[in-house]
């Protein structure tokens, strides 16, 4: 678990701290960059740097990114998630891009890949997650949620009219039926797909249509902040409010 004062490792009752400045010297001392990727790394948060660290088992690698222009001086290449894909396929998603990682090559998907502009509206990026068709989902506070297919990639919410025409594709209050804003995204064991907005609650999309679920149907609040797969495939969602939810069918129920 990562921590104010770095990682931490719990086993037969006891808290471990393992220190991430030690490893970030360590790192630029020996002046390595590591990148490998297997089945059972782990990957963290290396704070305010530009770099992740991965742990192999027995100990912590710190990684810097690829050098990657940035259209927007505004943003920064620090982390704000990971999804797993195919073939360990490891993706890292930054408030300014996506760096994505096969154990061989690198895929950087960017405003400047993407062709983006201050009229279009940058990436800011909250969430991740490839599906179990290999459809790469970016979660953007601001533009919606992105699709990328193998090379290209298509701003969905905009595809599904999800973008108020008088949005400024930033930070400011998203309209009541819109994807602007996308904090989660989970695929559920149907292949539905899930995302949670800011300002919006959450959305289904089941391969044909886009379903909207807010305080309506039982939800807390319309900021969805987490939606979680479990073990069995069951989803759990988790909101600015109180408590823990999950779709029984119909509404949303409090577990927790």
């Amino acid at each position: 678990m990562e921590t104010g004062n770095g990682l931490s490792s719990y086993k037969d009752k006891i808290f471990t701290n393992h220190s991430l400045k030690n490893d970030l010297n360590s790192f630029l001392l020996k002046k390595e960059n590591n990148w490998k990727v297997t089945a059972n790394d782990l990957w963290f948060d290396a704070g305010d740097e530009e770099g992740i660290y991965r742990y192999d088992g027995q100990e912590l690698i710190y990684l810097i990114y690829p050098k990657a222009k940035r259209i927007n001086k505004q943003n920064i290449y620090r982390l704000t998630g990971f999804a797993r894909g195919k073939n360990n396929q490891i993706w890292i998603a930054t408030y300014a891009g996506v760096f994505g990682y096969d154990g061989k090559n690198f895929t950087i998907i960017n405003d400047e890949s993407l062709g983006l502009s201050y009229e279009m509206g940058y990436l800011h990026i909250r969430s991740i997650l490839e599906d179990s068709k290999g459809n790469l989902w970016i979660g953007n506070n601001g533009i919606g949620v992105l699709r990328h297919r193998k090379d290209s990639s298509i701003n969905f919410s905009e595809a599904q009219g999800l973008i108020h025409f008088s949005s400024s594709r930033r930070g400011d209050q998203s309209q009541a039926g819109t994807l602007e804003h996308v904090f989660a995204i989970e695929e559920d064991r149907h292949g539905n797909i899930w995302f949670g907005d800011r300002d919006t609650g959450t959305w289904k999309y089941d391969g044909k249509t886009m379903t909207n679920y807010t305080i309506q149907d039982g939800l807390p609040s319309n900021f969805v902040t987490t939606i979680y797969k479990d073990k069995k495939g069951d989803l759990w969602f988790g909101t600015k409010a109180e408590g823990v939810y999950q779709f029984k069918g119909a509404v949303f129920e409090r577990v927790f």
